[in-house]
């Protein structure tokens, strides 16, 4: 629990009153068994919907689903990781953090960080420096000016300068500032060949990359003119993964929380630019493709991303790669057109601010946009280009996990392209088991109004599920018959791996308290655990027949169906082995007549 042991995150959770916590930031009002207010983290709200329990320790907002315990919400509300959340809590309760005795591998490494985050702030004051205050800077100004740059915004994001000389950064840092040449290096300042150091930017101009505490940790830099490469980017090191950072999330995560809307753009000057003319919450990404931990951190502080990348075809497959990644950790997301070969930096120097943000509000769903542009990429009247436009729409549709998207997106696509729906979901089904995704796929043309209706066997499953796992929690055990799922296939995976813990730790002789468990479970965890307790009505008391029988029964019948299925399949190619799969879809009928 970096650098927390369990122990001491449970004790210092129970020393703290939720409500009282809670109750410091918005007004709590009792009503029931919870403490009710508008929810923190999605706005106003006519009627509140955000439960507190402090009882449980947890808090659910049944509006926008935000979840978690005293630390989650810390994190949430005062934009905290998870160690400064903790001794922000830590301080609330006059509770003393144990010291806790680094290795001294741990200690070096500590060091060395800290010297690199003094490196690359020197840097940043330097380039700035150069930039504004020297002869040399002045072509880095002019740059700067032609791109309609302020110096209030120049100011605002600490923009520089490289100068152009091979050594000056390595020469004044290492005699005037006494830096070692191998931190200029390791920070990516400087490089070194054959014994000889150099600086690694020249003649560019700079663009400080700030982490979400405010501080420099890399740079990029781009040249004034048409050599190549055109941007240069800092190397990761032990403070800098590109893959983790935004380029200008610190600027705009005030906005970014405020609005729970992000805007993506795929250049460091279209996000300045959107700043500059108040678009405040634009961020980009760091010289590589949109990642999976972009999107995780863009989760914590927003609902919704609207991507804005330029319209061009590397521009289009870029947007597509996002939204697959994007959808998959459950971002609503939207595309903003800003007509042919505009990027959003020569936008809103053309049209302004307020002509951005209602291109914004008119931002199309990012599905439709996909599936537009993919029917213009494509001929929908030829079995390949049929083929492609699937594949790609379902590749996205899959990773968004969202069923009731999915399925009513393929009759959308049948409209438009003149195909028959249940050929579509045919091939939806093939594809998913292609991809190994067990998203729900309905294989009948449902009617008009039961169209886009989740399945109600997979609600039924993950409402037993919820209380069976709300029943262990509050008796501390798993109950009698609870081996009669050890075939059991969860339909929600949080579910499962909840269950494999506590058959774990109950296989360990560990007490199944609801403290033990949650201290067993990683901190990203907590907010579904937390979810499971705050939704959960008082479980039953006959757990074998109230959850675990119908349970069993679901996935026996789940069972019956493959085998019935494969016996059709075999009856015309293998009637021996068909006859082996009838036998067993009559025992599998014998142990669901048992379970009536």
């Amino acid at each position: 629990m970096a650098g927390f042991n369990n122990e001491f995150v449970q004790q210092l959770k129970e020393n703290i009153n939720l409500a009282d916590l809670i109750g410091s930031y918005v007004p709590l009002k009792k009503h029931g068994r919870y403490y009710m207010a508008s929810c923190p983290f999605h706005g106003p709200e006519r009627t509140p919907s955000f439960a507190v329990s402090p009882d449980k320790g947890f808090y659910y907002c049944f509006g926008c689903h935000a979840s978690g315990d005293a630390i989650t919400f810390m994190e949430k509300m005062e934009n905290l990781t998870f160690v400064e959340a903790v001794e922000r809590l830590a301080e609330y309760a006059h509770m003393e953090i144990p010291e806790q005795e680094a290795s001294p591998e741990e200690k070096r490494r500590a060091a060395r960080a800290r010297e690199l985050h003094e490196v690359t702030e020197l840097a940043g004051a330097y380039f700035h420096s150069c930039l504004t205050r020297t002869q040399m800077g002045k072509a880095g100004l002019a740059y700067f000016n032609k791109r309609h740059l302020s110096m209030e915004t120049i100011e605002k994001f600490k923009l520089g300068f490289a100068p152009p000389a091979w050594q000056k950064l390595y020469h004044d840092f290492t005699t005037k500032k006494k830096v070692d040449g191998n931190l200029l290096v390791e920070a990516g300042l400087c490089a070194n060949k054959n014994g000889h150091y150099y600086d690694v930017f020249r003649n560019r101009c700079m663009f400080p990359i700030w982490n979400l505490k405010g501080k420099i940790v890399a740079f990029g830099g781009r040249v004034m003119d048409d050599s190549k490469p055109k941007y240069l980017n800092s190397p990761e090191s032990a403070i800098f993964n590109k893959r983790r950072l935004l380029f200008a999330i610190y600027q705009a995560l005030p906005t970014i929380r405020a609005k729970k809307q992000a805007i993506m753009v795929e250049g460091y000057m279209d996000a300045i630019s959107l700043h500059a003319h108040g678009v405040t919450n634009a961020v980009a990404s760091l010289g590589t493709a949109f990642t999976i931990e972009q999107a995780r951190l863009l989760k914590k502080y927003a609902d919704e991303v609207v991507f804005s990348y330029d319209m061009d075809a590397a521009g289009q497959n870029a947007t597509k790669r996002a939204l697959e990644i994007a959808g998959s950790v459950g971002l609503k997301l939207r595309v903003v057109h800003l007509g042919e070969g505009k990027d959003p930096d020569e936008f809103v120097n053309l049209h302004g601010g307020d002509a951005y943000l209602e291109a914004v509000k008119q931002a199309e769903p990012a599905m439709d946009f996909l599936f537009h542009s993919l029917m213009k990429q494509y001929d929908s009247t030829t079995l390949d280009g049929q083929h492609h436009i699937l594949d790609d729409m379902f590749s996205v549709l899959l990773s968004a996990g969202d069923a009731f998207q999915l399925n009513a997106f393929i009759k959308k696509m049948a409209r438009a392209m003149h195909m028959d729906e249940g050929m579509i979901r045919s091939e939806a089904l093939v594809y998913a088991k292609k991809n190994r995704s067990d998203m729900y796929i309905s294989q009948s043309v449902p009617v008009e109004k039961e169209a886009v209706d989740l399945n109600p066997l997979k609600k039924r499953q993950r409402l037993l599920e919820a209380g069976f796992l709300n029943y262990c929690l509050i008796y501390q055990m798993l109950p009698d018959g609870w081996e009669e799922l050890s075939n059991y296939r969860f339909a929600d995976e949080f579910h499962g791996r909840l269950f494999s813990l506590m058959k774990e730790m109950k296989e360990k002789q560990l007490p199944l308290t609801a403290e033990a468990v949650e201290g067993m479970l990683p901190r990203e965890d907590i907010s579904r655990l937390a979810k499971l307790r705050m939704e959960g009505d008082q479980p039953g008391s006959v757990p074998k027949e109230e959850y675990i029988w119908p349970m069993k029964k679901i996935y026996l019948q789940e069972e019956y169906r493959v085998h019935t299925q494969k016996v059709q399949e075999l009856m015309s190619t293998d009637p021996e082995k068909a006859r082996e799969e009838q036998l067993i879809c009559i025992q599998i009928s014998k142990e669901i007549m048992a379970l009536k």
